[in-house]
């Protein structure tokens, strides 16, 4: 176990033969640790940071207080030997040197503690006329054996918390950590106190049940009678079953067929809402991102109304991050812009959990909305920017064939595609992940109109290996395979990408258009493809969850390519 303490209190210093508090300045300080460096021999300057409890401070700072101490101009003055950055010896004149006097940190209502010259903790910044001066004093107790009456009175009472909780309660404490070896008791008899618990303190039992849930095993044979009944006692407390999707989601068979493009700029927010608010039955809903918290309360609204619930499918992955690290550490703008989108995914995140909305994690770049009433593909995400800002595109329809291809493609995701449960944390703060096993890989029917990206890049090389004509692709992202980009050369190809991404290398025309997000590929009047899928055909997006509708329909291509001139102009 370990304990660490961070109380609120004062420092103070007085001499060790009187009771009288001396001020002194910093400096002086410095040149009084001087001296006695001189005597011990410990003149070096790296040694002098170390051995007296100096390295607190940046060496930078400490050679300026040294200069400032000894009246000297140049760092170079301060050496002996400049190579050694070995200190010209002091002697000090002061019957009060630095090391004759008492050091102290009183915690109003809890203990004085004595402290040593050399503690670490010790201000840095004492003005020569203050006898005391208020901060933080941090404790760290890694055994039950401490001088101090107060330190040993929390230890106990820190054994007591630990040793209350059942063990069911300790295996959850211990599968919410981030570390394998330690974990935090949230308990804690105060706010002040972190208490750590080390894999060591554990039973045997306990910690073999701890390895198993959480390496997710499932054959429990292995384990002792004791560690299999605290697996089983865990699993019953802790793990609510795993939910599974209605077999039987369908569209609404009074309707009239239907479908409609929905291509506009700041216009989808109206258009996402009809979707929500019209359902009465069900909501199948996959959005890369989960930002606003407007839509949020309206699906968390419609989650208590529906007779077959609201099903969420999204990415909670590290792949963001990770494709905007370079930008959030060069670029403050980027870095405040992801820390506003993280703390709005967080509070949506919770809002959903609070509702009892079933959620799963996984690759998904899909942007569909579905109910019993409407079918949506398109490259709108639920975020404040994808609602009101940016140029979207995607299909909405109503009791058609395609309708009942994406209800059956999102139960074949749910399924086989979601790697993880959401689930909320134990404390109601936050939430945890839960590993799924999906269900063994089928061979599901294919739909000739709805493309993942891998089959989106076989049917565009087929389609461009014969075509020639006029191209246009609007993307946020361009990156097309060298074969690709070669059957593009051979057609009239214009690329459209969006102003606030990284420009793209190539040869073929790029322009730029300011917040475009739609995903949209016209061949000419013979083929257009429209969804979630960006033109980038590199590893890591063919292996995401997504999907473009392609449609041969001469007035339904003519229509995409007259709302997106429309919308770019």
């Amino acid at each position: 176990m370990k304990i660490q303490l961070q109380l609120q209190g004062r420092f103070c210093r007085t001499l060790v033969s009187g009771n009288e508090s001396q001020p002194i300045s910093l400096a002086d300080l410095i040149r009084e640790v001087q001296a006695v460096a001189t005597q011990t021999h410990r003149r070096a300057l790296p040694g002098l940071r170390q051995s007296f409890g100096l390295d607190f401070l940046p060496e930078s700072v400490l050679i300026n207080l040294l200069q400032q101490a000894n009246g000297a101009v140049r760092e170079s003055e301060l050496y002996q030997y400049s190579s050694l950055k070995l200190l010209y010896p002091v002697y000090s004149n002061s019957a009060q040197r630095a090391n004759t006097y008492r050091y102290e940190f009183a915690c109003p209502e809890v203990a004085t503690f004595i402290l040593t010259p050399d503690n670490p903790q010790l201000p840095n910044s004492w003005a020569t006329s203050d006898l005391e001066q208020v901060g933080n004093y941090n404790i760290t107790l890694e055994s039950p054996h401490h001088p101090d009456v107060f330190a040993n009175h929390i230890w106990q009472e820190s054994i007591n918390e630990w040793q209350r909780l059942p063990e069911t309660e300790k295996i959850q404490i211990a599968l919410q950590s981030l570390e394998s070896n330690s974990f935090r008791l949230t308990s804690s008899p105060s706010p002040q106190i972190q208490v750590w618990i080390e894999a060591e303190d554990l039973s045997l039992d306990l910690r073999a049940a701890i390895t198993f849930l959480r390496l997710g095993g499932d054959d429990i044979s292995a384990l002792s009678e004791s560690a299999r009944l605290l697996v089983q006692q865990y699993q019953h407390n802790y793990n609510p079953p795993v939910i599974t999707l209605p077999e039987q989601l369908s569209p609404e068979a009074t309707l009239t067929p239907a479908r409609g493009l929905l291509i506009s700029r700041r216009n989808s927010r109206s258009d996402l809402r009809r979707i929500i608010t019209e359902a009465q039955n069900f909501l199948l809903i996959s959005s890369y991102r989960i930002e606003d918290e407007e839509i949020t309360e309206l699906i968390c609204q419609q989650a208590q109304q529906l007779p077959q619930r609201v099903w969420i499918l999204t990415d909670l992955s590290n792949r963001v991050i990770q494709q905007l690290d370079i930008r959030v550490s060069d670029n403050n703008r980027w870095r405040e812009e992801y820390q506003r989108s993280t703390e709005r995914k967080k509070a949506c995140l919770r809002m959903l959990l609070n509702a009892n909305i079933p959620i799963r994690s996984g690759a998904f770049h899909l942007k569909t909305y579905i109910s019993e009433r409407y079918a949506y593909l398109g490259s709108c995400n639920i975020t404040g920017g994808n609602l009101d800002f940016n140029l979207e595109a995607g299909v909405a329809w109503r009791n058609t064939p395609i309708h009942t291809q994406l209800i059956n493609l999102f139960q074949r995701f749910w399924h086989q595609s979601s790697q993880d449960e959401i689930l909320p944390a134990i404390n109601g703060d936050g939430f945890r992940l839960r590993s799924l096993y999906p269900s063994p890989q089928q061979e599901d029917e294919s739909y000739p109109n709805l493309l993942t990206p891998y089959q989106y890049k076989q049917d565009l090389i087929a389609q461009l290996t014969t075509f020639r004509g006029e191209v246009q692709i609007y993307t946020r992202q361009f990156q097309p395979t060298p074969q690709i980009e070669r059957l593009l050369l051979l057609s009239d190809t214009c690329v459209f990408v969006c102003n606030q991404v990284a420009p793209s290398q190539s040869t073929l025309n790029i322009q730029g258009i300011n917040h475009l997000h739609a995903k949209v590929t016209l061949l000419g009047d013979s083929v257009a493809y429209i969804g979630g899928i960006n033109f980038d055909f590199s590893n890591s997006y063919l292996s995401l969850t997504d999907l473009m509708y392609k449609t041969t329909n001469r007035q339904e291509i003519t229509t995409i390519r007259q709302k997106m001139q429309e919308q770019c102009s």
